[in-house]
């Protein structure tokens, strides 16, 4: 039993050792293509510098550095000094010949993403797209395609859903519209992308109205609708237009002005007749823009929504509470 603990103990020892070596060797091998690659970026760099006005080859270095600067400090620095080299390059071109323009906006995009700045990253993500449309045009399949792509990244990154949303509705509203010969053709079966852009935009719409109430005028006075026939407060503000959309010209005329409860700047609540109800209307008039003040001007009867301090809210749901459940 002596011999075979000794044994094992010596198992363990050589078995130790050789994990050791082993790492060393691969330690060293890294080592060793880290040195090989920026060896080869340096090779590459050389030649950008050599041919300061080709912007391939300055495109070429940025690429180059990137690829050697998660290992290697500062490389982050030159690769994007030589984007922007080759970006300058390609702007200046009259016709896009080639996809520089585009591929180095997107190359921008990936090196400020790996330094953590997505605001930069998701602009220069953008322009990409931007690019790609500017030199085949709106409606070319590959213009549609990278729209979507950048649509769904944002979407999935950058905090505002909107942002991403927008690229993702155009790049089907596109599609949709495009020459049958320029359509992708099997869009269509990935609309469920859409559609969970769309929830994930309705999530953040509800999110942003939870806090909110409609404003109407009733005889002059300013009144919050707290309570409508398929909404109430305690709900976020959405959807709650769409189920009486979707009823029949005739189901809508018959249950007009039903369940409405306002309440006004006392915080009292006040339920209507439905013949009250009925007098009772979400005004949308015309509006214009006054170029000096840059506002929106309307008449002083337009609806609009009203948004509440949370603890404001939460208190105004309880009380709007007793007053429905008050025999």
């Amino acid at each position: 039993m002596t011999l075979a603990a000794i044994l094992c103990c010596a198992t363990t020892v050589v078995n130790a050792q050789n994990t050791v070596e082993e790492n060393k060797k691969m330690v060293s091998t890294n080592l060793q293509m880290v040195s090989t690659n920026l060896q080869m970026a340096e090779q590459t760099v050389k030649l950008a510098d050599a041919n300061p006005t080709d912007g391939q080859k300055q495109y070429a270095a940025a690429t180059a550095l990137v690829g050697v600067a998660v290992n290697t400090d500062g490389q982050y620095d030159r690769a994007i000094s030589y984007a922007h080299k080759a970006l300058e390059i390609a702007k200046a071109q009259k016709e896009q010949k080639d996809t520089l323009l585009a591929n180095t906006y997107s190359l921008l995009s990936n090196i400020y993403m790996l330094q953590g700045s997505v605001d930069n990253g998701c602009d220069f993500m953008e322009l990409a797209v931007d690019a790609i449309e500017e030199q085949l045009g709106r409606y070319d399949a590959a213009t549609i395609y990278s729209r979507l792509k950048t649509g769904l990244t944002l979407i999935s990154i950058y905090p505002d859903t909107r942002r991403g949303f927008l690229h993702v509705m155009q790049a089907f509203y596109d599609n949709d519209k495009a020459p049958f010969n320029k359509r992708i053709k099997n869009l269509a079966q990935f609309n469920i992308r859409f559609s969970l852009a769309m929830e994930q935009m309705l999530t953040a719409y509800a999110n942003g109205n939870r806090y909110a109430v409609p404003v109407v005028m009733v005889d002059g006075e300013k009144y919050y609708m707290v309570q409508t026939r398929d909404w109430h407060i305690g709900q976020p503000l959405a959807n709650w237009l769409s189920p009486n959309m979707l009823r029949s010209e005739e189901e809508r005329l018959a249950h007009r002005g039903e369940n409405i409860v306002l309440m006004n700047d006392k915080g009292e609540f006040r339920r209507l007749s439905k013949e009250e109800s009925q007098k009772v209307t979400l005004e949308t008039p015309g509006f214009m823009l006054n170029a000096n003040s840059r506002e929106i001007e309307t008449t002083p009867s337009a609806s609009y929504l009203w948004y509440l301090q949370p603890q404001v809210y939460n208190d105004t749901v309880k009380r709007f509470e007793e007053f429905i459940n008050k025999k």
